[in-house]
């Protein structure tokens, strides 16, 4: 699908698919959409596979990657700043990441946890 030319474009958010599991996500799919910012729907331990976070991390022009949970998998090498995961090691405690996008192209990341948004403003 992305050989030799990218039908699909760029984008800007790239919800990173099946947890971020190493069986699920390419490095060829997520270079070629170029995010800005990705967003990580793991749990403490399922999903957020080192390999996974390294393709992401790696993805040029990306700012930051958001996480559900704290992967156990990854250890503090392969997860983003606690200021970006919505339940950091320990007990779970049911946190969420919030999206919300406006019609001028911008976009906001909010972590309850922290009580902190994120806005991303169109480029």
């Amino acid at each position: 699908m992305m050989c030799p030319v990218n039908p699909i474009g760029e984008a800007d958010l790239l919800v990173v698919s099946h947890h971020g599991k190493d069986t699920s996500n390419s490095g060829t799919l997520t270079r070629a959409i170029h995010p800005r910012v990705a967003i990580m729907d793991n749990g403490a331990k399922k999903g957020g596979t080192p390999s996974t976070w390294d393709i992401i991390t790696k993805s040029p022009g990306l700012e930051d990657l958001w996480q559900l949970h704290f992967s156990e998998e990854g250890g503090q090498a392969h997860n983003a700043a606690a200021e970006f995961i919505a339940n950091p090691q320990g007990p779970d405690a049911g946190n969420y990441l919030e999206l919300a996008a406006w019609p001028n192209g911008d976009f906001d990341v909010y972590n309850p946890r922290t009580q902190k948004t994120k806005t991303y403003s169109e480029e």
